[in-house]
């Protein structure tokens, strides 16, 4: 096909993560809404701008890892470094070589067959892998080439890789370029000026998790239908390095982003704020001081959802409210960063949740990450109010300690069988009743449900919440002193 400035380029979303990646840097840097209305004008700004960026300190460590290309060679001169970059970013100008061959991104005829110094993470030229074709390396166009360099202003470096990320809606894309280009672009500027490398980033998971957040606060300000997106993400955390190539995948799952995108409604936001405001973790070294070298637990352990339920609703709801009620220290080794400017103040209060606060959270969770009905809810948090009245009317220490302490199915069902008998005989209905406790526990005969262990977490999470409204805490701190430690997770 030939090159016609003032026309499309011919981007299009391709459904494959890296081109898809390059294509959205490539129509952000454009200031365009979609790939279709970039013009080989606005890839000739492109390229003016990575002749001068891909020679930044910042830039030339990018390019170790998503290329091998020969451009950076140390032993070139300066001058052929030039020569060959430029050729590679004006692929999409040069004509048709392979006229046999289709290009495997673009629905246009293949300019060259390519290695891993073209598309990061394939093989090597040596090896003779073969394509689905036949070809012993891949047919790819011009447009190709230079969408797969837009990739330099999409994928932030962190942790000395690739950030790829894949969205079900290409929307999705476009919202995170927008807020990590203008990012990149200054590092690059800064680097082009001081002749050093900018701080590290780290944590991509944090990172994007991150980002979601601030694009949900955004929409929720200013109610912008550019702002909303439909479906999940994968991180894919790259190095085409010759040094060792690696891939790292991170899926978040449906549920979990839903939860993440709703908890950050009015109605949960605080303790949401609360939840994570402890959970940051400094970065080591030098780039300790540096905003994207941070590292958030929550954020990390949302990809490991919903999996990964039981054991997130020990980590962040349970065990820090107990720990909060006992006046514990911040455990050693977590140290808490120093707040920034774009940090809501409020997040930063307290370490952890309003116990009060918590349930509302923590039933958001359970309905979005876990699809748990309405009625088990219900039924959980009736259970639990009940032992906690109970606790509370006879100042049962002991009750309470048992509630807390109780780990296995027999364990719960003799606690709450004798609880009942008591008070039946003082004339109150059992602490559950039987349709009650086969919906929370059972699967029937005699069959505990997989998740029994959360569901009885849930449910002393909500005793301590109810004793905590009523204040009866106040006047039984010792009990909370006697309370074995609850198992560390990492």
């Amino acid at each position: 096909m030939s090159y016609e400035r003032d026309a499309s380029a011919g981007l299009c979303w391709t459904g494959h993560p890296l081109i898809d990646m390059g294509v959205a840097g490539l129509t952000v840097f454009a200031q365009k809404r979609n790939p279709e209305e970039v013009t080989g004008a606005d890839l000739e700004r492109f390229v003016e701008w990575a002749e001068k960026a891909y020679f930044t300190k910042e830039m030339t460590g990018w390019i170790a890892v998503a290329f091998t290309s020969n451009f950076i060679n140390p032993s070139f001169e300066a001058s052929k470094k030039r020569q060959v970059a430029k050729s590679i970013l004006e692929s999409f100008k040069n004509p048709t070589t392979l006229g046999a061959l289709n290009c495997s991104y673009f629905q246009r005829p293949a300019q060259q067959l390519v290695a891993r110094d073209f598309v990061p993470m394939l093989t090597g030229r040596e090896p003779s892998n073969f394509f689905p074709d036949g070809q012993p390396q891949l047919p790819i166009s011009g447009l190709g080439i230079t969408a797969l360099q837009g990739l330099s202003v999409a994928c932030p470096l962190v942790g000395g890789r690739l950030m790829v990320v894949a969205a079900d809606d290409p929307k999705l894309l476009m919202l995170l370029v927008r807020q990590w280009q203008p990012e990149i672009r200054k590092r690059v500027q800064l680097s082009e000026a001081s002749g050093k490398k900018c701080s590290g980033w780290s944590g991509p998971r944090s990172r994007l998790i991150e980002q979601l957040i601030n694009i949900e606060e955004l929409h929720n300000r200013s109610k912008d239908s550019d702002l909303e997106y439909t479906g999940s993400a994968i991180i894919y955390h790259a190095s085409n390095s010759g040094q060792g190539p690696e891939l790292t995948i991170y899926t978040l799952e449906l549920p979990a982003l839903s939860f993440v995108r709703k908890a950050q409604g009015i109605k949960y936001r605080e303790a949401w704020n609360r939840l994570v405001s402890s959970a940051w973790r400094e970065a080591d070294g030098k780039d300790k001081d540096a905003q994207y070298a941070r590292r958030n637990d929550v954020y990390e352990a949302i990809f490991d959802l919903p999996q990964g339920s039981a054991k997130f609703v020990r980590r962040f709801f349970l065990r820090p409210i107990v720990s909060q009620l006992k006046g514990a220290k911040p455990v050693e080794g977590k140290k808490r960063v120093k707040q920034s400017k774009g940090e809501n103040a409020a997040a930063h209060t307290v370490s952890t949740p309003h116990p009060a606060a918590l349930w509302d959270l923590l039933e958001l969770f359970l309905r979005e990450v876990l699809g748990m009905e309405q009625n088990r809810i219900q039924a959980i948090r009736t259970l639990a109010d009940r032992l906690a009245d109970a606790v509370k009317d006879d100042n049962d220490r002991r009750l309470f300690r048992r509630i807390y302490t109780a780990r296995k199915p027999f364990e719960v069902r003799q606690l709450l069988i004798q609880m009942g008998m008591r008070r039946l005989r003082e004339g109150l209905e059992p602490a559950v009743r039987f349709d009650e406790f086969l919906e929370i526990f059972e699967e029937g005969d005699e069959l505990a449900r997989a998740d029994f262990g959360l569901a009885w977490d849930l449910t002393r999470i909500r005793v301590i919440e109810t004793l905590f409204d009523k204040q009866w805490f106040d006047n039984n701190k010792e009990v909370l002193e006697d309370l074995p430690k609850e198992e560390e997770e990492e």
